[in-house]
């Protein structure tokens, strides 16, 4: 008889295959975490996913199937957590990578000890699978993030500037473990994504402490098209407006100086700085362009509004105001599917 479960760790499933079996493999293999479920939430998977999930064994596990429409990264992981039983609550994507056999008990060792209310990972760039550039770039990021976020007084955090509260507030539910009784009793705020920063604030607003995790690293990026990369940068600029008054840029002028600039850097780190073959440098330096162009115009587009899209002889601000209007719109209703 298997004992009570102390974690439940919640993994969200669409279409699968090819890298939930990594995750499934690197959680068999971690040393030392205490008795856990899994908790599969599957969007409707048609490739085989749910059918490999019900074939696992070694842990209680459950597939919990979220029909086709009714996926959103804050709704279906509350359901989730409301059936689960453990104490804490562990939320994976699908496709994360753990680093290490040592990830699952240094991830949840702040929260299981009571240090804290919730703790995340910190997200790394493998530079053979995925980009090198962005993992050359990137992969020290956490280094200048406190390890524990202590409460703030509401009148502390009316004084803060909104950087600073951002930063704050940063928090990653692609590894994460959230107290159990403290996530339902706050919630996370109906959001399409987002949802994790979010509960961050509330976290640090409502008295509670949170961790950022450095010795539970996870591999996670995406390829993406540069239409996704828009529409994603396009209402997490809408959002970061909205939710704590930051402008990640201002002006036309801005946007196009910023893609010149960080395309050019990101060419000469390719071809002078990053070890690889040369038609991948030239692969990825165009990849960068593409990405940072559609990256700059969602955020750009995210931060109009009809007074400011409408001034002066501007059809590009016009245009770039209707799609946010209708990805604002279309998110909103159907959730975006991955972070």
């Amino acid at each position: 008889m298997n004992p009570a479960p102390v974690l439940s760790v919640v993994i969200l499933t669409r279409n699968s295959l090819g890298v939930v079996e990594r995750l499934v493999e690197a959680i068999r293999a971690q040393e030392g975490p205490p008795p856990l479920e899994l908790i599969f939430m599957d969007n409707d998977s048609r490739d085989g996913t749910g059918e490999y999930l019900r074939s696992l064994s070694g842990f209680p596990l459950r597939v919990i199937p979220v029909p086709l429409g009714q996926f959103s990264h804050s709704g279906t992981r509350l359901q989730a957590a409301r059936l689960a039983a453990g104490k804490a609550v562990v939320f994976f994507t699908d496709d994360i990578v753990p680093i290490g056999r040592d990830f699952l008990k240094n991830l949840t060792a702040p929260v299981l000890a009571g240090r804290v209310a919730a703790a995340y990972g910190v997200w790394q760039i493998h530079p053979q699978w995925h980009d090198p550039v962005d993992a050359y770039l990137h992969n020290d990021w956490y280094k200048g993030f406190d390890d524990i976020v202590e409460p703030i007084p509401d009148y502390c955090w009316e004084k803060f500037p909104p950087e600073l509260r951002r930063r704050l507030c940063n928090f990653d539910n692609c590894a994460s473990c959230i107290d159990r009784e403290t996530l339902l009793r706050l919630g996370f705020p109906p959001v399409p994504y987002g949802e994790d920063m979010l509960f961050a604030r509330a976290l640090i607003r409502s008295g509670r402490r949170f961790a950022q995790v450095k010795d539970a690293k996870f591999y996670h990026w995406h390829k993406v098209k540069a239409g996704y990369m828009f529409r994603r940068m396009c209402y997490d600029s809408y959002l970061s407006v909205k939710e704590f008054n930051i402008f990640y840029v201002r002006r036309l002028r801005g946007v196009l100086w910023a893609i010149l600039l960080r395309s050019l850097q990101r060419t000469f780190l390719a071809f002078f700085k990053v070890r690889m073959p040369l038609g991948r440098k030239f692969y990825w330096s165009g990849y960068n362009l593409r990405i940072l162009s559609a990256d700059f115009f969602g955020k750009f587009a995210g931060i109009l509004t009809a007074e400011t899209a409408g001034k002066g002889f501007s059809p590009l601000k016009r245009r770039l105001f209707a799609a946010q209007q209708r990805i604002v719109a279309e998110i909103e209703e159907k959730s975006i599917l991955r972070y």
